[in-house]
């Protein structure tokens, strides 16, 4: 958020005040956040440099990450008297690296290395030179786009509802819909025809 406004300003074209006008700010940050983790399309992100604060928000809502060993991530409001549950930290951050490391992350506001963060399991590539970092982020991408756009979608979607289900048996009714529906697109017998054929699948749109 901006924390430049006056201390005082007057109130906006709606009546907000200086805590309805930080809140909105806050809340069009947070949807950019949402509308990244809820797209049906898998993200990945490439990242150089800080991804601190929002930043940090930004790179967890992706679905894939790879990054260079110069990078650095934090959990940085905490060091400047605000909390470091931001966007959307406190959800995915625990749920990627665990609530323990994340803790101390959170806690501290420590930024951590590229390599810290690929062993801590929230990398899914880690390179050496930057100028290697968006072909393989390029590389990772073509991976996924070669697959279907409805297991795609469905992957993002279920494995996410899959994390926040309360039960397996919860998860598995999900599942098994989503296979079944799954079956009348017509891509699992076009990728049984492929592989017969020795060639690559021609999978069709939704």
């Amino acid at each position: 958020a901006d924390l430049s406004f006056e201390p005082d300003p007057a109130p906006d074209s709606e009546g907000r005040g200086p805590v309805g006008l930080v809140y909105r700010s806050q809340e069009h940050l947070a949807e950019m956040i949402l509308a990244v983790h809820e797209c049906d399309k898998p993200i990945v992100a490439a990242v150089h440099g800080a991804a601190v604060g929002g930043g940090l928000a930004l790179a967890l809502a992706c679905d894939l990450r790879v990054a260079t060993t110069t990078a650095r991530f934090g959990a940085a409001f905490i060091t400047v008297g605000l909390s470091s549950c931001d966007v959307g930290v406190s959800y995915f951050l625990p749920r990627l690296i665990g609530p323990t490391r994340a803790a101390e992350m959170m806690l501290t506001g420590r930024h951590v290395s590229g390599a810290e963060a690929d062993a801590f399991g929230l990398l899914n590539r880690l390179v050496d030179d930057e100028a290697a970092l968006l072909p393989t982020a390029l590389e990772l991408a073509t991976q996924v786009a070669a697959t279907t756009e409805y297991g795609r979608w469905m992957t993002k979607r279920g494995m996410w509802l899959g994390i926040d289900a309360p039960s397996l048996r919860h998860a598995i009714e999900l599942e098994n819909r989503t296979q079944v529906l799954g079956t009348f697109t017509g891509n699992m017998t076009q990728a049984a025809v492929a592989f017969m054929d020795k060639r690559d699948p021609e999978w069709k749109p939704l």
